[in-house]
């Protein structure tokens, strides 16, 4: 139920707690049925489409404006907008790969896009707002960079616009995965993980993380995108080359600006802290890799890199992100929040993806098949046991 005013602002956290509920839902759906496309030997595009437009995107959409909110105090957007803005992504990112894949026509094709448009545009708008509205300024070098990767995103689907309609080009693909992967997923990522890493291990943020550092680190990495992609599109590989390389410095200073955990942190959050920093190792190691790729005038991430992107980097990082808020969202008070950790503490989940993104690096796909089954398999049973409904609180007798 909707409500106004000074009420939505004091029941911030419940609203937006049942909005994130909702889109991680459909989030973990979309990536099932991104598994299962994998599994029945579809063209590789389409799980990647399904993943990274779908669900990834997806599980950023409800935890940006969920942290908004709660970092910034702001009252939750309205659920119809949020739920539009959900429902738009989804559609959209399904549309676009099934039209795709049944040959459409492009009119039906371009609706889906436009769609998917629609809805990264109305979570851009959801989070300038909701930011405007917020009494605390300190998340907003974070908000920044959300905005910043959605204005990316608007640019990879131009230019995926521009392949379907002239072709596929090594350069404007190359110019598409930068725009989508490191700038729409990466700006994100990068913007949350100085503040989110500390929620996770219950700690403070690093003194290192000073606002005027996160927001030369936010301008950096959006400088340095911008100038790959661009590079990229017009054909000068050295210039891209060179700006992938500052790009990922800019990866390696978000890693130091992350608050070093205790002993008793990684005893309590383990493998979910461990995921956010291996996570961002491999998710530099692959930026080097393209940026070397670049320099040879070589389609980036063509190869196996790009599993290795997306699964060891980004996906752990999602994975080891849910395993923590997947009991928060659940609630149901500290006995339930408990257990709700300890059924998503996984060091079998990390070694498992962490195997497959090493067996991917060094070209065992089946390896890296097995080992990123076993890691799936587990990760679902645990948010099964860990639920995505809202546990309510018990009465006392």
């Amino acid at each position: 139920m909707n409500t106004t005013g000074s009420d939505r602002l004091a029941r911030r956290v419940p609203l937006v707690h049942a909005q994130a509920r909702r889109t991680l839902r459909l989030s973990l759906s979309l990536g099932l049925i991104a598994v299962a496309t994998a599994v029945a030997g579809e063209a590789r595009w389409v799980p990647m489409h399904l993943f990274l437009s779908g669900a990834v995107v997806l599980a950023i959409s409800g935890t940006s404006q969920l942290l908004t909110v709660t970092w910034s105090t702001a009252p939750a957007p309205l659920d119809g907008w949020a739920s539009a803005q959900r429902w738009t992504i989804a559609l959209g990112a399904i549309g676009v790969v099934a039209s795709r894949r049944g040959d459409a026509p492009e009119a039906v094709v371009g609706l889906a896009g436009t769609l998917y448009v629609f809805g990264l545009v109305l979570l851009g708008v959801l989070l300038a707002s909701t930011a405007a509205r917020g009494r605390k300024r300190r998340f907003d070098p974070a908000v920044a960079t959300y905005l910043g990767a959605v204005a990316f995103g608007l640019i990879g689907v131009a230019l995926g616009v521009r392949m379907a309609v002239d072709g596929p080009h090594t350069s404007l693909r190359s110019a598409h995965l930068v725009a989508n992967l490191l700038g729409l997923v990466g700006l994100v990522v990068g913007g949350t993980l100085p503040y989110f890493a500390a929620t996770v291990g219950r700690s403070r943020m690093s003194g290192h993380a000073t606002t005027r550092r996160l927001w030369c680190l936010a301008s950096w990495q959006a400088a340095a995108l911008s100038g790959a992609t661009t590079a990229l599109a017009v054909g000068t590989p050295r210039a891209a080359a060179a700006a992938l390389v500052g790009y990922a410095t800019g990866i390696a200073a978000v890693i130091a600006l992350l608050p070093r955990p205790s002993r008793r942190q990684l005893r309590w959050a383990g493998p979910r802290l461990v995921a956010l920093w291996t996570g961002a190792a491999w998710w530099a190691m692959a930026v080097i890799v393209a940026a070397r790729a670049a320099s040879r005038a070589e389609p980036l991430l063509a190869d196996r890199w790009l599993v290795v992107l997306v699964v060891a980097g980004y996906g752990q990082i999602l994975w080891g992100s849910l395993a923590y808020l997947l009991p928060m969202l659940r609630g149901g008070g500290p006995e339930r929040l408990a257990a709700g950790f300890a059924s998503t503490r996984s060091w079998f989940g990390l070694a498992a993806i962490n195997s497959a993104g090493i067996a991917t690096a060094v070209g065992l796909p089946r390896i890296a098949g097995a080992a990123l089954a076993a890691a799936t398999t587990d990760a679902t049973w645990r948010a099964a046991r860990a639920g995505t409904s809202r546990t309510q609180r018990p009465r006392p007798p």
